[in-house]
């Protein structure tokens, strides 16, 4: 009866660290999943930004080079495209704050999976594909947030510009700012070229977390 009792025991323990094991893979299969899917929206959302802010710089440039034959109408597209910039902006430096936070998560759940394997070399050899991924991501959150934080002092000089416009928007205007406005579009084209390489590498990276 004793003996019974102790393989039943056994049987049971047994069973609960199977469960055990099965809930840390599931766990870590759905935190994958969301931390892709987080990952996938904070590239677009700086890809979105970097987008608008062309744009808004796009139809500036219409008017301070007097490409425009409807100044008033043209202005008032700009402040339109000058608000979208400055929301997406805002919106994807917030991203990629969020992001980070389910960043955690993963990496977290990742190592709890991890940590149920018995095999002490193919747990270590486990460990180091994490601690690899934690570096390669720490250098994919800086590359986007960098990129998301250089459009944020651009698209207020640009904001700033505009403003200088609007209090007076005569052709005389217009071409007084053609000087801040080459510099600008210096400034531009390597903001706009950082945004781009933060979001390449970002989704290279979200891309080797994809189940096949």
């Amino acid at each position: 009866m004793r003996r019974k009792t102790t393989r039943t025991v056994a049987f049971a323990a047994m069973a609960l660290a199977v469960a055990a094991w099965g809930r840390a893979q599931t766990d870590s299969i759905k935190e994958t999943d969301r931390f892709v899917k987080m990952g996938g929206s904070t590239s677009q959302a700086v890809a979105e930004a970097r987008l608008k802010s062309k744009n808004a710089l796009d139809a500036y440039n219409a008017l301070v080079q007097g490409d425009t034959k409807d100044m008033k109408g043209d202005y008032r597209k700009l402040l339109s495209s000058a608000k979208n910039m400055s929301n997406q902006v805002a919106e994807a430096q917030k991203t990629v704050a969020e992001m980070d936070k389910q960043a955690a998560v993963y990496f977290t759940s990742r190592s709890t999976a991890l940590g149920q394997i018995q095999d002490a070399a193919l747990r270590d050899q486990a460990k180091s594909r994490l601690d690899a991924s934690r570096a390669e991501y720490d250098k994919v959150k800086a590359s986007l947030k960098d990129g998301g934080d250089a459009l944020a002092p651009f698209t207020r000089d640009l904001t700033d510009q505009i403003k200088y416009l609007g209090a007076e928007l005569t052709p005389g205007a217009t071409a007084s700012l053609r000087p801040q406005a080459e510099k600008l579009n210096e400034r531009g084209a390597n903001v706009f070229a950082q945004a781009d390489n933060a979001v390449v590498t970002a989704n290279k990276y979200f891309d080797t977390l994809r189940s096949e």
